[in-house]
């Protein structure tokens, strides 16, 4: 969070729904606040969120096309057809992979894998590729986590005789493609009620329900197939795909990570390795920064399959070497990415700072595979909406993200007409163009934004959870906000706010000081906290100063901690 936030936005939740929070289920008020603003607004959904159970989860016959789905997959496996499982090279696409290639492997079926090289083969289904599959003798595709807006290439692969099952997470088009089945919570015919899920989420389920039936059909006894141990995948490819973290996902990453902590494949066990995180406690944010990364990091790069293949392991030593290949890839992509990041700063400074409310940058052979992280950080620095583009062979391929309020995706396909294909979600989105173009483009791009961009967006700010007082921060409240892990997109980490306390004590910390150790103080009580970049921002010891933090525990006494996010002066 920007040290210097200059708006907050502070939390008003109904006074009479925290009472029945507090008296429903004896919470602090602080935290029936932020079970609140995470839309449990009654004791019965407050229970379900801080309680959270697999029976919790929906049942998967809510999914269109998932009969169609199961029908065909089954008499796939009762007569031994050749399937392939084709995903996508990001790790929500690729743990959905390897799910499937488990579930299948522990129900009788041998499928093979294909995972797209993002150079060679491009984003989603590729033609050539269902080729190949079908000279091969491969009569059932099953996608994962792409596949919704093929349609040119499923039908080709329907021409050659290969059926196609489309497992996606993506939003549909105004038509669907003509496959066997569609599975896409998003399709407006769906029923089912959770519509955030992950690929890897949709391919849990789609597994459930292949496996119930071939537990009616008396093809596996009900106890010989358990889909737990699939979970750990689940968490990984959910958290890593930055879908909301309420709902199904909610449980779903809080099962995974149980698994990931307790007893993950060898592969996931190699890999924490290699991050430098076995032995230590397994969090959403262990998946989100060190994990992910470097699943994602052989699909940015170059071929992704070394990362499928890690996590289809069984052999620990093959898993260690899977994973040494993973971390190298990994270094070599923060290399890149440091590298345009330099140069895409540069060329914005040196035009003299954002001239518009969003930002179009572009440089002849900045890889395509960071430009989506770049693009992130140039957000986070600018606090504007920013496409980066990498140039190759006169074709530029970008990357954008947005800020809160305004919808990315749907900007690129308003200006479609100067692009070769775009697409994305409100907070992300891709595009390809004649790098001529560029220019033409950026201009549009940024007179769209100046039109339509709020304000408010530009600003950057802090959203309080709740006010507290500095007497109830006590270890009771940070155990019950413990409860609301697993953070991430759509629950954040609470963040609380005190008004008009002492700041007692500063002290810079850190190898170059940019970091700060605080004291405040409160009707003779005092607490600690420190404050990650803020040194520079921090009003001078003895100042009365409002405070935005997280409350943590500090490992050290059992106490608790703040985790300083802002300070103002009141």
């Amino acid at each position: 969070m920007n040290p210097v936030a200059s708006r907050w936005i502070l939390a008003t939740p109904d006074a009479s729904n925290v009472e029945a929070l507090r008296n429903g289920l004896g919470l602090r008020s602080a935290t029936a606040a932020v079970l609140i603003r995470r839309g449990a607004v009654d004791p019965a959904r407050a229970a379900a969120f801080l309680n959270p159970r697999l029976s919790d989860l929906g049942d998967p016959a809510g999914l269109r096309d998932i009969r169609k789905a199961v029908d065909r997959t089954v008499r796939a496996i009762e007569s031994g057809e050749r399937v392939c499982i084709y995903g996508d090279y990001d790790a929500d696409g690729m743990t959905a992979t390897a799910l499937l290639f488990d579930f299948f492997g522990r129900v009788g079926l041998e499928v093979r894998t294909f995972v797209p090289d993002r150079a060679l083969d491009g984003y989603g289904v590729n033609a050539d590729r269902m080729r190949d599959l079908a000279a091969d003798g491969v009569t059932l595709v099953i996608t994962v986590d792409c596949g919704v807006r093929s349609h040119d290439e499923i039908a080709v692969a329907r021409s050659l005789g290969t059926d196609v099952i489309v497992l996606d997470h993506h939003e549909p088009g105004d038509t669907l493609p003509d496959a066997a089945a569609v599975v896409n919570p998003h399709r407006a015919d769906c029923t089912f009620p959770f519509k955030g899920l992950a690929a890897v989420g949709v391919a849990f389920y789609f597994a459930g329900a292949v496996r119930r039936e071939l537990i009616t059909l008396g093809r596996i006894a009900e106890r010989a197939v358990d889909l737990k141990p699939l979970l750990d995948l689940v968490a990984v490819g959910t958290v890593a795909d930055v879908v909301p973290l309420l709902g199904d996902n909610r449980v779903f990453a809080w099962a995974g990570l149980k698994i990931l902590n307790d007893g993950p494949r060898v592969g996931l066990i190699a890999l924490k390795a290699v991050a430098e995180v076995d032995g230590r406690p397994v969090t959403a944010g262990t998946i989100g920064y060190q994990l992910a990364p470097r699943l994602n990091a052989t699909g940015r790069l170059s071929n992704p399959r070394a990362s499928l293949d890690l996590l289809m392991s069984r052999d620990p030593e093959e898993a260690k070497r899977f994973a040494d290949v993973l971390n190298r890839e990994n270094e070599e992509r923060r290399r890149v990415e440091q590298d345009v990041m330099a140069r895409a700063i540069e060329q914005v400074e040196a035009a003299g700072g954002p001239k518009h409310r969003a930002l179009v940058v572009a440089g002849v052979g900045w890889h395509p595979g960071v430009v989506g992280i770049v693009a992130s950080k140039l957000v986070e620095q600018y606090r504007r909406p920013t496409v980066v583009i990498g140039i190759e062979d006169g074709v530029g391929k970008g990357s954008g993200r947005s800020v809160r309020g305004w919808d990315i995706g749907r900007a690129l396909e308003s200006l479609s007409s100067l692009l070769q294909r775009c697409g994305g979600h409100p907070m992300a989105a891709g595009l390809a163009l004649d790098a001529s173009r560029i220019d033409e483009f950026a201009a549009a791009f940024g007179e769209l934004a100046d039109r339509t961009v709020p304000e408010e967006a530009l600003i950057p700010s802090l959203e309080i959870d709740a006010t507290v007082s500095l007497g109830d921060l006590d270890r009771g409240l940070a155990d019950e906000l413990t409860r609301l892990q697993p953070h991430g997109m759509g629950n954040p980490e609470p963040t609380l706010a005190m008004m008009g306390v002492k700041l007692k004590e500063t002290r810079r910390v850190g190898r170059d000081g940019s970091h700060v150790q605080v004291t405040f103080e409160d009707g003779g009580r005092t607490i600690g906290g420190i404050w990650f970049g803020g040194a520079d921002a921090a009003p001078a010891p003895g100042s009365v100063v409002d405070v935005a933090f997280a409350l943590g525990i500090d490992d050290r006494t059992g106490g608790t901690r703040l985790k300083v996010k802002g300070m103002r002066l009141p």
